[in-house]
């Protein structure tokens, strides 16, 4: 899709947390925890205002959709506002979508959420609601890249050696680091194909772990750009404190 130049790029951001949490051991979803001033929620939709106002590369966030467990808009949307430093037009702008049983099935929620609206993005950048360290320099790396090859994602070099295994635990291959990456988030992608890719994946039978093998699949090869080892994703408890400790 071409993007004239004197017009923004239309972007949704769709941030996934309809998930249970259980590593975590806590009551409080990992998304909901406290963080600075707000929450681990509230610092993933203020990274992305804060990046859409760039004075260099700006673009307008056409869609901001929060996917959430069932019965669970109002819980998220309390997280939310944990942060009371968001623009009264972003605050409108967040909108809360049920998710499903698997992340791909969250995603293409939302993505059906955001094709029945009267506008539609140019892109899409997906990112997980547990990655609250995440950069407006990283966002604008990840969409900068869509712009040009259509799907880009960050990724990092792994520090430790990687084995392949067999079913018995019995090491099969020996890979190599140089040509491993562990994938982060945001992803992004030009918003029609990936709603098409979607559609196509709901009814093959295969179970995707993430977008980026969805695009993969049927649109082509996914450019990847340099990750940030700050970007954690919430997991285990001390995970955030340790974040904290990073990106301080």
């Amino acid at each position: 899709m071409t993007i004239r130049s004197n017009q923004l790029s239309k972007v949704a951001v769709i941030i996934t947390a309809a998930g249970s949490s259980t590593r975590m051991g806590g009551e409080v979803k990992k998304e909901y925890l406290r963080l600075g001033d707000g929450t681990v929620l509230s610092a993933c939709v203020k990274a992305f205002e804060d990046a859409s106002k760039s004075v260099e590369h700006p673009f307008e966030i056409s869609h901001m959709i929060i996917t959430v467990p069932m019965n669970g808009a109002a819980e998220a949307a309390e997280a939310v506002n944990a942060f009371f430093g968001f623009d009264d037009e972003m605050k409108g702008k967040v909108e809360y979508v049920q998710g499903g049983y698997t992340r791909q099935k969250s995603v293409l929620n939302a993505l059906e959420h955001i094709v029945k609206k009267p506008v539609l993005p140019d892109y899409v950048l997906i990112h997980d609601g547990a990655r609250p360290f995440v950069t407006p320099l990283l966002i604008h790396s990840v969409l900068q890249t869509v712009k040009e090859f259509d799907a880009a994602a960050p990724g990092i070099t792994p520090t430790d050696t990687i084995k392949q295994l067999d079913d018995s635990g019995f090491i099969t291959a020996h890979l190599e680091r140089k040509s491993l990456t562990a994938i982060q988030t945001p992803q992004g992608f030009a918003f029609e194909k990936l709603f098409a890719a979607h559609k196509k994946a709901a009814s093959d039978g295969h179970d995707y772990t993430d977008d980026s093998e969805i695009w993969g699949k049927y649109c082509g090869n996914v450019k990847l750009v340099p990750g940030d080892s700050k970007n954690i994703k919430i997991t285990y408890p001390g995970d955030l404190e340790r974040g904290k400790g990073g990106s301080l």
